[in-house]
């Protein structure tokens, strides 16, 4: 089996990689305990912008990389030539978010007709306001520009002429997640400042740590059942303020967590284009999106493994030997 991940530096990437060459040391602890386990004839190809960039993480690792830039079409080709499997974890920054779509209609046409199964991660944005918990069956709702281009880009991918996944994640955080909404949740506590959220922060909602949402993706990897499925995975639904507690926790300081109020934001975006793309996606804090994962754990039996007390913990050493 030949397998393709995408995007192996950013932080999905990057724990998918990890993922499959821990699967690889047999009956490792830190094995995935679903999912694809690489055999002596299994290769792993990587794409990256930066090769280097992927050797400094992975030094010795016995990965064929293929570096490139996404948008290029003889890049891709080239990156997904003759592979089994491609794990599509490519992923622009919110400000460049509608490259993503042009970057999905690029691996498609570069895939031609090799029929690999493409597995690749959703999110909650493109959901709206729906009655929790949200399903494979949920209808999209996009209510924003970018979860529009969210909905588009899965669009793009699960009408290809091959076999597709998308696997519905929660927001991500551990190692290496260091996205403006997620890093001022372990870097104030880290310094014992407050956490000021721009957006509710008691609404129920759920986040899923990084190896636990390459483990769902791999999960559904090669398997025959999981083919042009849908799934969403649920972890424990909490809230924004009770998870940065978890963080204060963690690091042994204190603070004040608080929410702005939807207007201050929207204000704010008239005069930032940053703030304009946050602001974009702040609807999934807004309302309940916590997500069923029944169907996932009917079909290829994942369940998340890494509860918030000990994913919080993990990151919050991250964040501390990184000096994020």
């Amino acid at each position: 089996m030949r397998y393709l991940v995408t995007g192996a530096t950013g932080a999905i990437g990057n724990a998918v990689v990890e993922q499959l060459l821990g699967s690889r040391a047999s009956e490792s602890d830190d094995a995935p305990e679903t999912g694809p386990r690489l055999g002596a004839g299994d290769v792993l190809r990587v794409f990256v912008r930066n090769a280097d960039r992927f050797r400094d993480r992975f030094p010795d690792a016995p990965v064929e990389v293929a570096e490139g830039n996404a948008l290029t079409p003889i890049d891709v080709r080239s990156a997904a030539a003759d592979v089994d499997v491609v794990v599509h974890c490519v992923n622009f920054p919110i400000a460049r978010y509608h490259q993503n779509v042009e970057a999905a209609r690029l691996l498609v046409t570069a895939v031609g007709e090799d029929r690999p199964h493409l597995v690749f991660p959703g999110n909650t944005w493109v959901f709206g306001s729906p009655d929790p918990p949200i399903t494979p069956t949920t209808p999209f709702d996009p209510p924003s520009r970018l979860a529009r281009l969210k909905a588009e880009t899965d669009a793009v991918l699960t009408n290809a002429p091959f076999p597709t996944t998308v696997v519905h994640l929660p927001d991500f955080y551990g190692p290496h997640v260091t996205n403006d909404l997620v890093r001022p949740l372990f870097a104030r506590p880290l310094a014992g400042d407050g956490v000021v959220f721009p957006a509710p922060v008691d609404v129920p909602h759920e986040f899923v740590y990084v190896d636990d949402a390459a483990r769902a993706l791999l999960a559904v990897a090669g398997e025959e059942a999981a083919e042009n499925r849908r799934y969403t995975v649920g972890t424990e639904p909490t809230t924004v303020r009770k998870f940065v507690r978890r963080a204060y926790d963690a690091a042994g300081t204190d603070g004040r967590v608080w929410g702005l109020p939807p207007w201050v934001v929207r204000v704010a975006a008239l005069f930032s284009d940053r703030v304009r793309a946050v602001a974009d996606i702040l609807h999934v804090f807004a309302t309940d999106v916590t997500m069923s994962g029944a169907a996932i754990r009917e079909d290829v039996g994942f369940e998340p493994r890494v509860g918030y007390r000990e994913g919080v913990r993990r990151t919050v050493a991250w964040y501390d030997s990184e000096g994020v």
